[in-house]
Protein backbone atom coordinates (compact mmCIF):
# COMPACT_ATOMS: atom_id res chain seq x y z
CA UNK A 1 0.00 0.00 0.00
CA UNK A 2 1.24 3.06 -1.04
CA UNK A 3 1.88 5.85 1.60
CA UNK A 4 -0.30 8.83 0.71
CA UNK A 5 1.59 12.26 -0.20
CA UNK A 6 1.43 14.99 2.30
CA UNK A 7 -0.18 18.19 0.58
CA UNK A 8 2.35 20.95 -0.20
CA UNK A 9 1.80 24.31 2.11
CA UNK A 10 0.81 27.32 0.17
CA UNK A 11 2.96 29.06 2.02
CA UNK A 12 6.21 27.38 1.47
CA UNK A 13 8.86 25.38 3.75
CA UNK A 14 9.55 26.11 7.14
CA UNK A 15 13.03 27.33 6.07
CA UNK A 16 11.35 29.75 3.77
CA UNK A 17 9.40 30.81 6.62
CA UNK A 18 12.62 31.22 8.68
CA UNK A 19 14.04 33.39 6.36
CA UNK A 20 11.19 35.07 5.64
CA UNK A 21 10.92 36.26 9.37
CA UNK A 22 14.30 37.09 9.40
CA UNK A 23 14.09 39.67 7.28
CA UNK A 24 10.92 40.98 8.38
CA UNK A 25 12.65 41.52 11.46
CA UNK A 26 15.39 43.07 10.21
CA UNK A 27 13.33 46.20 7.95
CA UNK A 28 11.41 46.55 11.11
CA UNK A 29 15.05 47.17 12.81
CA UNK A 30 16.26 49.22 10.42
CA UNK A 31 12.86 51.22 9.89
CA UNK A 32 13.54 52.00 14.25
CA UNK A 33 16.87 52.30 13.92
CA UNK A 34 16.05 55.26 11.18
CA UNK A 35 13.72 56.61 13.27
CA UNK A 36 15.95 56.51 16.59
CA UNK A 37 18.43 58.35 14.57
CA UNK A 38 16.55 60.73 12.90
CA UNK A 39 14.16 61.89 15.58
CA UNK A 40 16.25 60.75 18.96
CA UNK A 41 20.05 60.63 18.52
CA UNK A 42 22.18 60.53 15.61
CA UNK A 43 26.25 60.39 15.65
CA UNK A 44 28.05 63.11 14.40
CA UNK A 45 32.04 62.96 13.64
CA UNK A 46 33.98 66.07 14.58
CA UNK A 47 36.31 67.40 11.85
CA UNK A 48 38.17 70.54 12.69
CA UNK A 49 39.50 72.16 15.83
CA UNK A 50 37.22 75.08 16.65
CA UNK A 51 35.57 73.40 19.84
CA UNK A 52 39.27 72.29 21.03
CA UNK A 53 40.26 70.90 23.56
CA UNK A 54 36.56 70.17 24.45
CA UNK A 55 36.37 68.15 21.18
CA UNK A 56 38.86 67.08 18.97
CA UNK A 57 39.11 66.66 15.08
CA UNK A 58 41.45 65.58 13.29
CA UNK A 59 44.60 66.16 15.14
CA UNK A 60 48.06 64.92 16.23
CA UNK A 61 49.36 63.51 19.45
CA UNK A 62 52.27 64.62 20.79
CA UNK A 63 54.01 63.37 23.46
CA UNK A 64 57.04 65.17 25.32
CA UNK A 65 60.04 62.94 26.90
CA UNK A 66 60.95 66.23 28.70
CA UNK A 67 57.84 66.52 31.08
CA UNK A 68 55.90 63.60 30.05
CA UNK A 69 53.34 65.86 28.94
CA UNK A 70 50.98 64.77 26.23
CA UNK A 71 49.10 67.19 24.28
CA UNK A 72 46.42 67.68 20.87
CA UNK A 73 47.78 70.19 17.86
CA UNK A 74 45.33 70.38 15.52
CA UNK A 75 46.45 69.09 11.62
CA UNK A 76 48.29 71.66 9.24
CA UNK A 77 51.43 71.60 7.69
CA UNK A 78 53.67 69.46 9.68
CA UNK A 79 56.90 70.88 10.88
CA UNK A 80 58.29 69.04 13.37
CA UNK A 81 60.93 71.69 14.43
CA UNK A 82 57.53 74.29 15.81
CA UNK A 83 56.89 71.79 18.04
CA UNK A 84 57.23 72.89 21.51
CA UNK A 85 56.08 71.64 24.91
CA UNK A 86 53.66 73.85 26.42
CA UNK A 87 54.78 73.15 29.80
CA UNK A 88 58.33 74.52 29.33
CA UNK A 89 56.98 78.03 28.12
CA UNK A 90 55.66 78.81 24.08
CA UNK A 91 59.10 80.35 23.36
CA UNK A 92 61.42 77.38 24.19
CA UNK A 93 62.34 74.85 22.46
CA UNK A 94 65.86 73.97 23.66
CA UNK A 95 68.48 71.75 21.76
CA UNK A 96 67.38 70.49 18.08
CA UNK A 97 64.46 70.86 19.30
CA UNK A 98 62.59 68.87 21.88
CA UNK A 99 62.98 65.37 22.85
CA UNK A 100 59.62 65.04 21.43
CA UNK A 101 58.06 61.42 19.77
CA UNK A 102 56.88 61.64 16.34
CA UNK A 103 53.71 62.72 16.56
CA UNK A 104 50.44 60.19 15.82
CA UNK A 105 47.75 61.22 13.34
CA UNK A 106 44.41 60.82 14.75
CA UNK A 107 40.82 61.12 13.78
CA UNK A 108 38.35 63.32 14.95
CA UNK A 109 35.82 62.39 18.16
CA UNK A 110 32.55 60.91 17.39
CA UNK A 111 29.49 62.35 19.42
CA UNK A 112 26.28 61.53 19.92
CA UNK A 113 23.77 64.51 19.90
CA UNK A 114 20.65 64.63 21.55
CA UNK A 115 17.74 66.11 19.06
CA UNK A 116 14.73 65.62 20.14
CA UNK A 117 15.48 68.03 23.28
CA UNK A 118 15.23 71.12 21.36
CA UNK A 119 11.92 70.87 20.10
CA UNK A 120 10.42 70.49 23.51
CA UNK A 121 13.26 73.09 25.87
CA UNK A 122 15.02 76.23 25.18
CA UNK A 123 18.29 75.64 24.63
CA UNK A 124 20.79 77.02 27.76
CA UNK A 125 23.09 79.48 27.40
CA UNK A 126 27.00 77.61 26.97
CA UNK A 127 25.32 74.63 25.87
CA UNK A 128 27.14 73.37 22.85
CA UNK A 129 25.41 72.71 20.05
CA UNK A 130 25.20 70.98 16.80
CA UNK A 131 23.10 73.07 13.61
CA UNK A 132 23.23 73.64 10.42
CA UNK A 133 26.00 76.04 8.62
CA UNK A 134 23.67 79.07 7.79
CA UNK A 135 26.35 80.29 5.55
CA UNK A 136 26.24 76.48 3.79
CA UNK A 137 23.98 74.53 4.65
CA UNK A 138 24.50 71.47 2.22
CA UNK A 139 27.54 69.57 1.48
CA UNK A 140 30.14 67.82 4.07
CA UNK A 141 30.15 71.70 5.57
CA UNK A 142 26.28 71.96 6.36
CA UNK A 143 26.64 70.38 10.29
CA UNK A 144 28.48 72.61 12.65
CA UNK A 145 29.02 72.24 16.30
CA UNK A 146 29.88 75.23 18.60
CA UNK A 147 28.76 76.90 22.02
CA UNK A 148 25.48 78.70 22.21
CA UNK A 149 26.20 82.29 24.67
CA UNK A 150 23.49 84.30 23.34
CA UNK A 151 20.11 83.85 23.72
CA UNK A 152 16.71 85.59 21.90
CA UNK A 153 16.52 89.09 22.09
CA UNK A 154 18.93 89.78 23.74
CA UNK A 155 22.15 92.14 22.54
CA UNK A 156 25.91 90.23 23.06
CA UNK A 157 29.05 92.60 23.86
CA UNK A 158 32.41 90.51 24.03
CA UNK A 159 34.57 91.92 26.18
CA UNK A 160 37.87 90.85 27.38
CA UNK A 161 36.85 87.79 26.40
CA UNK A 162 33.61 87.60 28.59
CA UNK A 163 30.08 87.10 27.54
CA UNK A 164 28.14 90.43 28.18
CA UNK A 165 24.57 90.78 27.52
CA UNK A 166 22.27 93.45 27.92
CA UNK A 167 18.68 92.07 28.08
CA UNK A 168 15.87 93.96 26.05
CA UNK A 169 14.70 96.85 28.37
CA UNK A 170 17.74 97.14 30.31
CA UNK A 171 20.58 100.08 29.93
CA UNK A 172 23.81 98.11 30.75
CA UNK A 173 25.72 94.73 29.42
CA UNK A 174 25.53 92.59 32.64
CA UNK A 175 28.06 89.54 32.56
CA UNK A 176 26.91 85.95 31.95
CA UNK A 177 28.40 83.30 34.26
CA UNK A 178 29.30 79.61 33.10
CA UNK A 179 27.91 76.81 35.56
CA UNK A 180 30.42 75.52 37.92
CA UNK A 181 30.81 72.39 35.50
CA UNK A 182 30.91 74.19 32.32
CA UNK A 183 34.10 75.91 33.79
CA UNK A 184 35.48 72.93 35.01
CA UNK A 185 35.91 71.37 31.51
CA UNK A 186 37.18 74.41 29.75
CA UNK A 187 40.13 75.54 31.87
CA UNK A 188 43.24 75.18 30.14
CA UNK A 189 46.37 75.05 31.12
CA UNK A 190 49.29 77.21 31.89
CA UNK A 191 51.19 75.53 34.22
CA UNK A 192 51.52 72.18 36.40
CA UNK A 193 53.94 71.17 38.69
CA UNK A 194 53.80 67.63 37.85
CA UNK A 195 54.60 68.62 34.25
CA UNK A 196 58.00 69.26 35.46
CA UNK A 197 61.14 68.21 33.26
CA UNK A 198 62.09 64.99 34.69
CA UNK A 199 66.09 65.31 33.74
CA UNK A 200 66.64 69.40 34.26
CA UNK A 201 70.39 68.29 32.81
CA UNK A 202 68.69 68.05 29.10
CA UNK A 203 68.23 71.22 29.25
CA UNK A 204 70.00 73.95 27.19
CA UNK A 205 71.40 77.20 29.15
CA UNK A 206 68.50 79.08 27.39
CA UNK A 207 65.28 77.64 29.21
CA UNK A 208 64.41 80.07 31.37
CA UNK A 209 63.32 77.90 34.60
CA UNK A 210 60.51 77.27 35.71
CA UNK A 211 57.76 80.38 36.67
CA UNK A 212 57.16 80.27 40.19
CA UNK A 213 60.12 81.50 41.83
CA UNK A 214 60.80 82.47 45.57
CA UNK A 215 63.51 83.04 47.99
CA UNK A 216 63.90 79.99 50.17
CA UNK A 217 61.82 77.94 47.68
CA UNK A 218 62.92 74.91 45.90
CA UNK A 219 60.64 74.85 42.57
CA UNK A 220 63.10 72.67 40.10
CA UNK A 221 61.01 69.66 41.19
CA UNK A 222 57.85 68.47 41.09
CA UNK A 223 57.32 68.65 44.63
CA UNK A 224 57.19 72.53 45.55
CA UNK A 225 59.22 72.52 48.97
CA UNK A 226 60.30 75.78 51.77
CA UNK A 227 61.80 74.61 55.32
CA UNK A 228 61.02 78.20 56.13
CA UNK A 229 57.71 78.73 58.49
CA UNK A 230 58.81 82.88 58.92
CA UNK A 231 57.27 84.82 55.81
CA UNK A 232 58.09 83.76 52.33
CA UNK A 233 56.84 84.46 49.05
CA UNK A 234 56.67 82.87 45.81
CA UNK A 235 55.85 84.87 42.74
CA UNK A 236 55.05 84.58 38.90
CA UNK A 237 57.54 85.66 36.49
CA UNK A 238 55.53 86.68 33.60
CA UNK A 239 59.26 87.07 31.64
CA UNK A 240 59.08 83.25 31.97
CA UNK A 241 55.61 82.65 31.10
CA UNK A 242 53.01 84.55 30.01
CA UNK A 243 49.85 84.78 31.37
CA UNK A 244 48.01 84.90 27.90
CA UNK A 245 45.64 83.02 25.94
CA UNK A 246 48.39 80.88 24.51
CA UNK A 247 46.75 77.67 22.84
CA UNK A 248 48.83 74.54 22.02
CA UNK A 249 46.44 72.79 19.80
CA UNK A 250 47.35 76.06 17.32
CA UNK A 251 50.80 75.78 17.35
CA UNK A 252 51.37 74.63 13.62
CA UNK A 253 49.11 77.63 12.94
CA UNK A 254 50.32 80.69 11.17
CA UNK A 255 46.94 82.62 11.31
CA UNK A 256 43.43 83.37 12.44
CA UNK A 257 41.51 82.49 9.34
CA UNK A 258 38.63 85.81 8.80
CA UNK A 259 40.37 87.74 10.86
CA UNK A 260 41.96 90.68 8.83
CA UNK A 261 45.58 91.02 8.12
CA UNK A 262 45.89 87.43 9.51
CA UNK A 263 46.82 88.68 12.40
CA UNK A 264 47.76 86.68 15.57
CA UNK A 265 48.87 88.35 18.52
CA UNK A 266 48.41 86.55 22.48
CA UNK A 267 46.58 88.70 25.08
CA UNK A 268 46.80 88.87 28.59
CA UNK A 269 44.42 87.26 30.87
CA UNK A 270 43.31 87.53 34.14
CA UNK A 271 40.17 84.69 34.90
CA UNK A 272 42.58 82.41 36.27
CA UNK A 273 42.70 79.12 38.53
CA UNK A 274 45.58 78.70 40.93
CA UNK A 275 45.10 75.36 42.84
CA UNK A 276 47.62 73.17 44.40
CA UNK A 277 47.36 70.28 47.56
CA UNK A 278 48.61 72.24 50.49
CA UNK A 279 50.58 69.88 53.28
CA UNK A 280 51.99 71.87 56.14
CA UNK A 281 54.66 70.35 58.68
CA UNK A 282 52.48 71.67 61.36
CA UNK A 283 49.25 73.58 62.97
CA UNK A 284 49.39 77.73 62.36
CA UNK A 285 49.68 77.69 58.73
CA UNK A 286 48.09 81.09 56.78
CA UNK A 287 48.51 81.94 53.42
CA UNK A 288 47.50 84.52 51.09
CA UNK A 289 47.09 84.46 47.16
CA UNK A 290 47.10 88.12 45.52
CA UNK A 291 46.44 88.73 41.80
CA UNK A 292 46.65 91.75 40.37
CA UNK A 293 44.37 92.18 37.19
CA UNK A 294 42.48 94.94 36.01
CA UNK A 295 43.43 97.78 37.86
CA UNK A 296 42.99 95.93 41.33
CA UNK A 297 44.03 93.56 43.77
CA UNK A 298 42.02 90.40 44.35
CA UNK A 299 42.93 88.53 47.57
CA UNK A 300 42.57 85.07 48.27
CA UNK A 301 43.37 84.20 52.15
CA UNK A 302 43.11 80.94 54.72
CA UNK A 303 43.32 82.23 58.07
CA UNK A 304 43.29 79.65 60.69
CA UNK A 305 39.72 78.33 59.61
CA UNK A 306 38.79 81.66 58.24
CA UNK A 307 38.72 81.98 54.09
CA UNK A 308 37.81 85.16 52.80
CA UNK A 309 38.20 86.60 49.32
CA UNK A 310 38.07 90.44 48.66
CA UNK A 311 38.87 92.64 46.37
CA UNK A 312 40.03 96.97 45.78
CA UNK A 313 41.55 99.75 43.92
CA UNK A 314 44.99 98.44 43.84
CA UNK A 315 45.87 102.83 44.65
CA UNK A 316 43.61 102.61 47.56
CA UNK A 317 45.42 100.51 50.00
CA UNK A 318 43.14 101.75 53.32
CA UNK A 319 39.78 100.17 51.43
CA UNK A 320 38.42 96.82 50.57
CA UNK A 321 35.61 97.01 47.84
CA UNK A 322 34.12 94.07 48.79
CA UNK A 323 34.71 91.30 50.95
CA UNK A 324 33.23 87.28 52.15
CA UNK A 325 34.03 85.28 54.48
CA UNK A 326 33.49 82.27 55.62
CA UNK A 327 34.47 79.47 58.60
CA UNK A 328 35.73 75.89 57.62
CA UNK A 329 38.62 73.10 58.60
CA UNK A 330 41.29 74.01 56.75
CA UNK A 331 45.63 73.42 56.40
CA UNK A 332 45.87 70.36 58.41
CA UNK A 333 49.02 68.96 59.36
CA UNK A 334 47.77 65.68 59.20
CA UNK A 335 47.06 65.88 55.61
CA UNK A 336 47.45 67.13 52.17
CA UNK A 337 43.84 69.69 51.60
CA UNK A 338 43.26 70.47 47.89
CA UNK A 339 42.86 74.35 47.71
CA UNK A 340 41.35 76.17 44.39
CA UNK A 341 41.66 79.75 43.95
CA UNK A 342 38.94 80.82 40.99
CA UNK A 343 39.27 84.82 39.27
CA UNK A 344 36.53 83.76 36.68
CA UNK A 345 33.92 85.41 34.78
CA UNK A 346 34.00 88.36 37.46
CA UNK A 347 33.89 86.16 40.69
CA UNK A 348 36.48 85.30 42.70
CA UNK A 349 36.40 82.13 45.17
CA UNK A 350 37.88 79.38 47.23
CA UNK A 351 37.54 75.82 46.66
CA UNK A 352 38.18 72.77 49.44
CA UNK A 353 38.44 69.15 48.43
CA UNK A 354 36.26 70.69 45.26
CA UNK A 355 33.66 72.58 47.06
CA UNK A 356 33.07 76.01 47.06
CA UNK A 357 33.54 77.43 50.32
CA UNK A 358 33.42 81.38 49.87
CA UNK A 359 32.33 83.07 46.92
CA UNK A 360 32.29 86.89 46.32
CA UNK A 361 31.00 88.04 42.61
CA UNK A 362 31.57 91.52 41.41
CA UNK A 363 29.02 93.03 39.07
CA UNK A 364 30.93 95.32 36.33
CA UNK A 365 29.56 96.33 33.26
CA UNK A 366 31.41 96.08 30.12
CA UNK A 367 32.42 99.43 29.87
CA UNK A 368 33.79 99.60 33.32
CA UNK A 369 35.59 96.27 32.63
CA UNK A 370 37.38 97.59 29.32
CA UNK A 371 38.20 100.48 31.02
CA UNK A 372 39.74 98.37 34.34
CA UNK A 373 41.86 96.32 31.49
CA UNK A 374 42.86 98.63 29.20
CA UNK A 375 43.42 101.92 31.42
CA UNK A 376 41.84 103.94 28.47
CA UNK A 377 38.57 106.15 29.58
CA UNK A 378 36.98 106.25 26.01
CA UNK A 379 35.19 103.25 25.81
CA UNK A 380 35.72 103.28 22.18
CA UNK A 381 39.33 103.35 22.32
CA UNK A 382 39.59 100.79 25.58
CA UNK A 383 37.64 97.86 22.75
CA UNK A 384 39.79 99.25 20.12
CA UNK A 385 42.98 98.64 22.70
CA UNK A 386 41.63 94.80 23.76
CA UNK A 387 41.07 93.92 20.31
CA UNK A 388 44.44 94.75 19.39
CA UNK A 389 45.82 92.70 22.73
CA UNK A 390 46.85 96.16 24.64
CA UNK A 391 45.91 94.83 28.09
CA UNK A 392 47.77 95.17 30.96
CA UNK A 393 49.26 91.59 32.20
CA UNK A 394 48.25 90.61 35.26
CA UNK A 395 50.66 89.07 37.97
CA UNK A 396 50.78 86.47 40.79
CA UNK A 397 52.28 86.27 44.34
CA UNK A 398 51.15 83.73 47.35
CA UNK A 399 52.33 84.33 50.43
CA UNK A 400 52.74 81.98 53.33
CA UNK A 401 53.66 82.19 57.24
CA UNK A 402 53.33 79.85 60.46
CA UNK A 403 55.02 76.78 58.77
CA UNK A 404 56.96 74.70 56.81
CA UNK A 405 55.21 73.26 53.87
CA UNK A 406 55.12 71.01 50.49
CA UNK A 407 52.85 71.95 47.32
CA UNK A 408 51.45 69.02 45.54
CA UNK A 409 50.16 69.40 41.97
CA UNK A 410 50.40 73.20 41.71
CA UNK A 411 48.67 74.13 38.65
CA UNK A 412 47.65 77.64 36.64
CA UNK A 413 44.70 77.49 34.58
CA UNK A 414 42.99 80.05 32.37
CA UNK A 415 39.38 80.60 31.20
CA UNK A 416 38.37 80.69 27.59
CA UNK A 417 38.55 83.68 25.99
CA UNK A 418 36.14 84.70 23.60
CA UNK A 419 38.77 86.97 20.99
CA UNK A 420 37.41 90.38 19.18
CA UNK A 421 39.00 90.76 16.01
CA UNK A 422 37.91 92.50 12.41
CA UNK A 423 36.04 90.68 9.51
CA UNK A 424 38.40 90.51 6.42
CA UNK A 425 37.80 92.95 3.98
CA UNK A 426 37.91 89.82 1.23
CA UNK A 427 34.05 90.25 -0.75
CA UNK A 428 31.67 88.41 1.19
CA UNK A 429 31.01 84.35 0.57
CA UNK A 430 27.63 85.00 -0.59
CA UNK A 431 26.85 88.74 -1.78
CA UNK A 432 23.64 87.52 -3.11
CA UNK A 433 22.05 86.43 -0.04
CA UNK A 434 21.97 89.80 0.79
CA UNK A 435 21.71 92.15 -2.09
CA UNK A 436 22.04 95.29 0.25
CA UNK A 437 25.27 94.36 1.17
CA UNK A 438 28.26 93.67 -1.39
CA UNK A 439 30.19 92.77 0.64
CA UNK A 440 28.74 92.87 3.91
CA UNK A 441 31.33 95.45 6.04
CA UNK A 442 30.64 95.89 9.86
CA UNK A 443 31.16 99.46 11.16
CA UNK A 444 34.83 99.71 11.33
CA UNK A 445 34.78 96.39 10.34
CA UNK A 446 34.78 95.01 13.96
CA UNK A 447 34.05 91.43 14.25
CA UNK A 448 30.01 90.77 15.07
CA UNK A 449 29.42 91.54 19.07
CA UNK A 450 33.31 92.67 19.67
CA UNK A 451 33.06 96.52 20.27
CA UNK A 452 30.04 98.66 21.01
CA UNK A 453 30.07 100.12 17.30
CA UNK A 454 29.01 96.44 16.48
CA UNK A 455 27.01 95.18 19.00
CA UNK A 456 25.56 91.55 18.34
CA UNK A 457 21.69 92.77 18.39
CA UNK A 458 19.85 89.10 18.60
CA UNK A 459 16.14 89.00 17.71
CA UNK A 460 13.45 86.56 18.57
CA UNK A 461 13.99 82.59 17.79
CA UNK A 462 17.75 84.05 17.17
CA UNK A 463 21.03 82.28 18.80
CA UNK A 464 24.93 83.72 18.78
CA UNK A 465 27.35 80.86 18.67
CA UNK A 466 31.28 80.30 19.37
CA UNK A 467 33.57 77.98 18.77
CA UNK A 468 36.12 77.24 22.14
CA UNK A 469 39.08 77.57 20.36
CA UNK A 470 38.56 81.48 19.67
CA UNK A 471 41.76 81.69 17.50
CA UNK A 472 40.83 79.41 15.38
CA UNK A 473 36.72 79.34 14.94
CA UNK A 474 34.82 80.58 12.12
CA UNK A 475 31.19 81.24 14.10
CA UNK A 476 28.97 84.06 14.86
CA UNK A 477 31.79 86.84 15.20
CA UNK A 478 32.59 86.69 11.22
CA UNK A 479 30.17 84.27 9.77
CA UNK A 480 28.42 87.62 7.36
CA UNK A 481 25.41 86.91 5.09
CA UNK A 482 23.52 83.82 5.32
CA UNK A 483 22.77 81.19 2.07
CA UNK A 484 20.55 82.12 -0.07
CA UNK A 485 18.46 79.38 0.36
CA UNK A 486 18.47 80.32 3.99
CA UNK A 487 17.97 83.95 3.84
CA UNK A 488 14.85 82.93 1.39
CA UNK A 489 13.67 80.06 3.63
CA UNK A 490 14.35 81.02 7.09
CA UNK A 491 16.41 84.05 7.86
CA UNK A 492 18.71 86.67 5.87
CA UNK A 493 19.60 88.00 8.56
CA UNK A 494 23.74 87.77 8.86
CA UNK A 495 26.03 86.11 11.77
CA UNK A 496 23.56 84.34 13.78
CA UNK A 497 21.64 80.96 14.07
CA UNK A 498 18.28 80.58 13.73
CA UNK A 499 16.09 78.18 15.87
CA UNK A 500 15.25 76.30 12.82
CA UNK A 501 18.47 75.38 11.92
CA UNK A 502 19.04 73.85 15.38
CA UNK A 503 20.02 69.42 14.92
CA UNK A 504 20.19 69.35 19.03
CA UNK A 505 22.36 69.25 21.92
CA UNK A 506 25.85 67.55 21.83
CA UNK A 507 25.34 64.98 24.95
CA UNK A 508 28.43 62.34 24.90
CA UNK A 509 31.92 61.53 22.98
CA UNK A 510 30.92 57.85 22.44
CA UNK A 511 34.46 57.35 20.69
CA UNK A 512 36.80 59.56 21.20
CA UNK A 513 39.73 59.67 18.97
CA UNK A 514 41.64 57.00 17.67
CA UNK A 515 45.21 55.74 18.75
CA UNK A 516 47.75 54.44 16.22
CA UNK A 517 49.12 51.51 16.16
CA UNK A 518 52.60 50.11 14.84
CA UNK A 519 55.09 52.47 12.88
CA UNK A 520 52.09 53.27 10.73
CA UNK A 521 49.47 56.29 11.66
CA UNK A 522 46.51 53.53 10.84
CA UNK A 523 43.87 54.46 13.84
CA UNK A 524 42.15 51.51 14.91
CA UNK A 525 41.85 52.00 18.83
CA UNK A 526 39.07 54.37 20.84
CA UNK A 527 41.02 56.43 23.29
CA UNK A 528 38.47 54.93 25.65
CA UNK A 529 39.87 57.05 28.48
CA UNK A 530 38.56 60.45 27.23
CA UNK A 531 34.94 58.75 26.80
CA UNK A 532 32.91 61.91 28.48
CA UNK A 533 30.11 63.66 28.56
CA UNK A 534 29.96 66.64 27.11
CA UNK A 535 30.75 70.17 28.98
Amino acid sequence: MREEEQPKSPHGTEEDGGISEVLQSLIIAFVLAMTFRGFVVEGFVIPTGSMAPTLLGQHFLVHSELTGHEFPIGVDRLNESRLLDPMLGPSYRGPRGLNIHPPRSRGGDRILVLKTIYPFADPDRFDVVVFKNPTEPKGESGNYIKRLVGLPDETLWLADGDIFVRPSGEADFTIRRKPEYVQRAVWAPIFDSNRQVRNPGLLSASYPGPPWYGESWDTDARLFRTDRAEPTELRWNLNRRGLNDFTSYNMLHDNQPGLQNNVNPLINVSDLRVSAGIHPDQAGLTTTLELSARGHIFQFVINGNEAIVRYRDEDDDAHWAEEARATVDLLQPDRVTNVEFWHVDQSIQIFVAGRSVVRLDYEWTAEERLRHVTGRDDVHEAAAAAERGLVRPASLRWHFEGSPLSLHRLRVDRDLYYRGGRIGTQPDQNPTARPEYEPLVAPGNYAYGTHPDNLAELGPDQFFMLGDNSQFSLDSRLWKNPHPIVAAQIDDAPFIVNRELLLGKAWVVYFPALHTVGDGNRAVIPDFGRLRYIR
